[in-house]
């Protein structure tokens, strides 16, 4: 079941829920409607539910799991330092690769600017 839900775009995956709600409602009357809206909330419920605490497990493996809220966060150490509160260098080379390509970005549209101004 490696292809279901299919790789389709967003918002056509959305216009079918659409659709087949129109459908459905169509031959419904309220209560119908409703016990059958309620049935796909729990539904929906229950999968948010097991892939959230998937995703707990999970991170909790990778030891990638966060929390901003914790004492140690609040008391200076932060997310992105270690025990010992030195910066982590894959972050910092992360944020110095960024503010180079805001550089470059901003020579390149003052140049872009420079040539229409020249331009006749």
């Amino acid at each position: 079941m490696n292809n279901f839900p299919p790789n389709i775009h967003p918002t056509t995956y959305n216009l079918i829920a659409v659709a087949i709600g129109l459908v459905l409602v169509g031959d419904l009357d309220a209560n119908e409607q409703n016990s059958l809206g309620n049935w796909f909330e729990l539904l929906g419920q229950y999968l948010e539910t097991n892939a959230a605490q998937q995703q707990l497990i999970e991170s909790r493996i990778e030891n990638n799991n966060i929390n901003i809220n914790s004492k140690k966060n609040k008391s200076g150490g932060g997310p992105f330092t270690t025990n010992n509160n030195a910066s982590n260098q894959n972050q910092r080379r992360e944020v110095d690769f960024l503010l180079d390509a805001i550089d470059k970005i901003y020579e390149e549209l003052n140049n872009i600017k420079e040539q229409m101004n020249n331009t006749p």
